[in-house]
């Protein structure tokens, strides 16, 4: 394929915000359509709202305004006006009643909604609303139900506010447009939202402990309130979201150390570049009881915080160990040294929650403890259960639902990493978490998540009913929704916020015609059963960290495919612009050594022909919805997710044969060309999707779209060249494909047993011996060294690090979840061992294998290091010679 076309279509424009036109699907007022041959027989209730409504207003505490707008549109959407003499909607108190727990009674004379507060009354109110719009004609359903929340605290976030972070860096905090438009408040309250987190870094906010600190931290505190306040109309409460303390350093995410010129002993211990917090200290608790309390006392409206403890960037001296994997998390600082993890982390959160809590009584404090790399049963996993046993009852802890997990597919154990929709979960160590003294959270994606997340949710509600099934029985009391994504309003909301409140359905299909009434009707049993489909669909997802962050499911809708080997890499999903922007040919990174090409192929197909019976259902219903543009979007959006389950599935056929092809000499071209012309007829057809709905495409935490119809466009016209040039110019007998697969070694070539020298004195070898390939270094003493060693030439090579500090780490995340690697340090020798047998069905017998091994700056075959990426690091594949017999 032509360089200079793929260089040209990666700087294909992306769609300025001006052109985002989801945002004003989400500014939008809630569409009501009413059929009446769709609706459902009301029974005793039928015409009973025909002579209007009147409301009766007996309940004394604040009315829920917004709530009652909404009521009245939705009246009016049916023709019912309010009168004199109309059907009573009777409000009345219950002052036994827990918060936001309502009753709602309907009967042919009247309709009654009990509650003991103004959520309550809202909760009861949208409720009616349900009844309302399932009935046929001017009437409303016959029930009687009393709900309460046990999951107290059910947070999402806005679709579209800025992340904080690169490449944008915008905080949403210093700027005057309006995240969080009236209508769109309005259809996360009805779908049962009511807490929203945004970021904060709080190095924004003054503190006596670092002077300079809290510029503009007035402007944040004014829109912030703003912010708060308008949410709380709607019953949403604010929450902080961060990641504290921060590390020291330089990066974006760091504090300077210089920052800590009045209190060095805020610098616990260092490691290479790194700082960390030491929150031990008397000036890192008044840290936090600075900058916390002037948040708090400033917008007491808050609701809480939610604060990553552990992970991701959070710079505590009890975190320490995330560098270098097993290092003792608080060997070498001074005073956390003398303390245990479970202490430092019990005390940060009652100083966080103490300090809070003198403004708002009500505020509730989450950590999260991030661990998506963690394994049930490790060391990590017992480090963690033991500091969810310390944690203070009076504060939340929280994991996330299934990282950690088991999950067999094709008769392998997979374990699963980070989130995920598609396994229901939860992890070992989740299960165990919840049976702490205190309260639990769960850490959920809702809508979607890191398998795919560039379509606004995915229809698998019942994927979430089997989570919170779990978490009902093991009294689970907050619920984080969503990372940046998986927080479109819409299906998945609505079938959380149901799910979330007591008494909860035993059978799930009842759930999932419950759920789909109010808005599919009639029909819901047919839509009820396309959304098992969907779920059940869903469920064969790939379990592997990798097919997420990296996976084709997202975008390769938008890949070029290549019949030639050009030794690309695949860019990630959720960041723009980054090396590489457009993905390339080494398909094996979406998989790492977590699943093969041809057992990812089993899996995506199984979810394909799922996926396209439950598609039979809804299309249908289209002639009964021609009028009803919201629930087409539905369908439309179920068939955008099928068509991305399509190209996936011809994404990785292509690849197995092209692959087959290079080392069997077996012509695979004419059912190559074949997907070709299949996948440039499913991009035709998300084309013709996205030009009507504007939602496709787009990923909230990489602030773009990952496809738009011009992208669209340029893909069509790569898969039409490669079908009239490089197709034709194929030679199955070609020099470079016998280079490519090794039947022709150039360049270096190492063979097993014999010392490889270094320019820098430093010596390697590798001895086979049966399935094991053993490795020695020599002069390795105070060195970095990293060994890559590449099984195939499309799966990411396996690295094993030594530091000059005397740490040793293997990439783990990419490979299977059995290995255990043997290492063993004397003096300046270091030797390791491979298992061949855990990587079989990744080798191909006969074929030498690629390696390089790079000793600070000096390697065995000069590196050129590419853009690091996550997972992969900088490792160049192309900078590696052959090991062979």
């Amino acid at each position: 394929m032509d360089k200079q076309k793929i260089e040209s279509f990666a700087k294909l424009p992306l769609p300025p915000q001006s052109e985002w036109g989801f945002i004003e699907d989400i500014k939008s007022p809630l569409e009501y359509h009413f059929d009446d041959s769709r609706g459902c027989d009301a029974g005793e209730n039928k015409d009973c709202l025909a002579n209007g409504v009147r409301i009766v207003m007996e309940f004394t505490g604040t009315v829920p305004e917004t709530a009652f707008k909404s009521l009245r549109r939705v009246l009016n959407a049916k023709g019912i006006p309010e009168t004199d003499n109309g059907y009573p909607l009777i409000f009345r108190d219950a002052a036994d009643f827990e918060h936001e727990e309502f009753e709602l009674a309907t009967a042919p004379e009247s309709a009654v909604i009990r509650a003991k507060d103004t959520d309550g009354i809202r909760r009861g109110v949208y409720a009616l609303e349900d009844q309302i719009c399932a009935a046929a004609g001017k009437a409303l359903m016959p029930c009687s139900m009393r709900k309460k929340p046990f999951v107290k605290h059910r947070i999402s976030r806005c679709f579209f506010g800025p992340t904080y972070r690169p490449p944008f860096f915008i905080d949403e905090l210093t700027n005057d447009i309006d995240y969080y438009p009236e209508e769109y408040l309005n259809k996360l309250a009805h779908e049962g939202v009511n807490g929203l987190w945004l970021t904060v870094y709080l190095r924004d906010y003054p503190t006596a402990i670092m002077p300079g600190h809290g510029k503009d931290a007035e402007k944040r505190y004014a829109k912030l309130k703003q912010v708060a306040q308008k949410c709380l109309a709607y019953g949403i409460r604010i929450y902080l979201f961060m990641s504290e303390p921060k590390i020291w350093g330089t990066e974006y995410f760091t504090l300077p150390e210089s920052d800590a010129a009045l209190h060095p002993e805020l610098i616990g211990f260092h490691i290479r570049k790194w700082g960390f917090f030491c929150t031990s200290t008397d000036a890192g608790k008044q840290y936090f009881r600075d900058t916390v309390g002037g948040l708090f006392s400033h917008v007491p409206e808050l609701g809480g915080i939610i604060n990553i403890m552990y992970g991701e960037d959070n710079g505590c001296c009890v975190s320490s160990h995330q560098i270098y994997g097993e290092t003792p998390e608080n060997e070498y600082c001074p005073r956390c040294s003398k303390r245990t993890s479970e202490e430092v982390h019990a005390e940060l959160a009652s100083v966080i929650n103490e300090t809070m809590r003198k403004y708002n009584p009500d505020a509730e404090y989450i950590g999260w403890f991030y661990a998506p790399g963690q394994k049930d049963g490790s060391h990590q996993s017992e480090r963690l259960r033991s500091i969810a046993e310390a944690f203070p009852e009076d504060c939340t802890f929280m994991l996330n639902f299934e990282s950690g997990g088991k999950l067999e597919q094709l008769g392998k154990e997979r374990r699963i990493q980070d989130y995920s929709l598609a396994y229901v979960g939860p992890s070992k160590l989740f299960a165990d978490s919840t049976k702490r003294n205190g309260k639990t959270g769960a850490k959920l994606q809702v809508g979607c998540s890191h398998e795919d997340a560039s379509v606004p949710f995915i229809p698998v509600p019942e994927n979430l009913y089997d989570k919170y099934h779990f978490m009902k029985e093991n009294g689970v009391t907050a619920a984080m929704q969503c990372w940046y994504f998986g927080n479109y309003p819409g299906l998945m909301n609505r079938a959380a916020g149901a799910l979330s409140f007591l008494p909860f359905k035993e059978n799930a299909m009842e759930f999932l015609e419950e759920l789909a009434r109010p808005e599919w009707r009639k029909d819901a049993p047919e839509v009820a059963a396309a959304w098992h489909e969907f779920s059940m669909a869903y469920r064969n997802f790939p379990g592997n960290i990798a097919f997420e962050w990296y996976g084709p499911l997202h975008n390769c809708i938008v890949w070029p495919l290549h019949l030639f080997p050009v030794n690309e890499p695949i860019a990630p999903s959720w960041i723009l612009k980054q090396y590489p922007e457009v993905s390339g040919d080494r398909i094996g990174e979406t998989l790492g050594f977590g699943h093969t090409i041809a057992e990812a192929l089993t899996l995506c197909q199984e979810m394909n022909q799922l996926w396209q019976k439950g598609m039979k259902r809804l299309q249908a219903l289209i002639p009964f919805y021609q009028n009803n543009p919201p629930r087409l979007a539905d369908i439309s959006l179920s068939g955008a997710v099928g068509l991305q389950i399509k190209s996936c599935c011809n994404l990785l056929e292509f690849y197995l044969l092209r692959e087959e092809m290079f080392y069997t000499k077996q012509n695979h071209l004419a059912r190559m060309m074949e997907i070709v012309k299949d996948e440039i007829a499913n991009t035709e057809e998300m084309l013709s999707l996205c030009r009507k709905d504007h939602r496709l495409g787009y990923h909230s935490e990489a602030e773009g779209f990952l496809f738009y119809p011009e992208k669209l466009e340029g893909r069509i016209e790569l898969l039409k060249d490669l079908l009239e040039k490089d197709f034709p110019a194929f030679d199955i007998n070609a020099p470079e494909l016998d280079e490519y697969t090794g039947r022709v070694m150039n360049g270096k070539v190492a063979h097993y047993g014999e010392k490889n020298l270094l320019d820098n004195g430093t010596s390697w070898l590798c001895r086979k011996k049966g399935d094991q390939l053993c490795f020695e270094l020599e002069g390795m003493k105070d060195k970095d060294c990293t060994v890559a060693l590449e099984m195939n030439r499309i799966h990411p090579p396996i690295k094993v690090k030594f530091t000059k500090e005397g740490h040793h780490m293997v990439c783990s995340n990419v490979y299977p979840a059995t290995q255990n690697m043997v290492i063993r340090k004397e003096n300046d020798l270091f030797t390791f061992e491979v298992d061949l047998k855990l990587y079989a069905d990744f080798m191909r017998e006969g074929v030498p294998l690629r390696i390089n091994v790079i000793v600070d700056d000096t390697a065995w075959v000069k590196h050129e290091p590419l853009p690091s990426r996550l997972m992969f690091g900088d490792t160049n594949w192309n900078c590696a010679g052959w090991l062979t017999e």
